[in-house]
């Protein structure tokens, strides 16, 4: 083997090497829309209605959405929620 072959293959090698560092950056997953459904009795109750249900009656009542908790009782019929401007229920 020659000194010409000897560098060539050296410098292939650090060829490689430099554009394993450099690779694009992977992409972020997307994350799925899913929908989601309380089956109970012999109601069906959507987490995305009684979501914007509940918003609506936080405008409405000029409540401040932020740090929204809702708590869905289907027994009881109704969706009772909690945030940073109070607390209420709205009828399921």
């Amino acid at each position: 083997m020659n000194k010409t072959s000897t560098k060539t293959k050296t410098a292939n090698t650090a060829v490689k090497t430099t554009k394993s560092k450099t690779a694009a950056p992977r992409a972020k997953r997307t994350q799925p829309e899913i929908s989601f459904y309380l089956q109970y009795g012999d109601r069906e109750y959507s987490f995305a209605e009684i979501k914007q249900l509940v918003l609506d009656k936080c405008e409405a009542e000029e409540m401040d959405p932020a740090d929204l908790r809702i708590y869905v009782k289907p027994g009881d019929d109704k969706a009772y929620y909690i945030c940073a401007g109070g607390s209420s229920s709205i009828a399921l």
